[in-house]
């Protein structure tokens, strides 16, 4: 799974054109609407902010002492800011159906980076890419499908992922 998504996340940027400033990603938009819907019965909700990453990158920065994966995986993990993970697969069909509704609605006018189709799953990718730093900043992962919507808030370099798609 590691090695696909960071297939994906090299291959994203490659095949995205330039965003516009109407194509960033609405992280005030996905935060409230994370807030909004939080409470709701069947909704599980993962929030790590600023002081939650760091608490993280130093625990990756203690294992990575003697493995060089761990070391890898610090300095992917260097430029994000804050992570989101929101599951709403055990909730109604009626709050599902209502949930996917108003994220298609937040994404409508946001940078789709690239979309995976395998049978009936799908994978949405969003994100902006940055010519001028070579990274990829504040991206989210949304498979309607599967009801889950993952955001990364921050920033990836473009040359960690490709070291770690060669070590791999």
């Amino acid at each position: 799974m590691k090695k696909i998504l960071l297939f994906l996340l090299l291959l994203g940027p490659i095949t995205a054109t330039a965003a516009s400033p109407d194509g960033r990603i609405p992280k005030t938009q996905i935060t409230s609407f994370i807030t909004e819907y939080s409470h709701c019965e069947g909704v599980d909700v993962v929030r790590l902010g600023r002081l939650a990453t760091g608490a993280v990158k130093g625990v990756v920065r203690v294992a990575s002492i003697g493995d060089p994966d761990a070391r890898e995986a610090l300095s992917l993990m260097k430029g994000v800011k804050s992570l989101y993970v929101f599951d709403y697969a055990s909730c109604t069909p009626a709050l599902r159906d209502r949930i996917g509704r108003r994220l298609n609605r937040i994404f409508r006018n946001t940078e789709l980076l690239m979309e995976v189709n395998d049978e009936e799953d799908r994978m949405q990718i969003f994100g902006l890419y940055d010519e001028r730093t070579d990274a990829v900043r504040d991206f989210v992962l949304y498979t309607p499908s599967e009801c889950a919507l993952i955001c990364i808030f921050g920033s990836v370099s473009m040359d960690t992922i490709s070291r770690m798609m060669d070590n791999d």
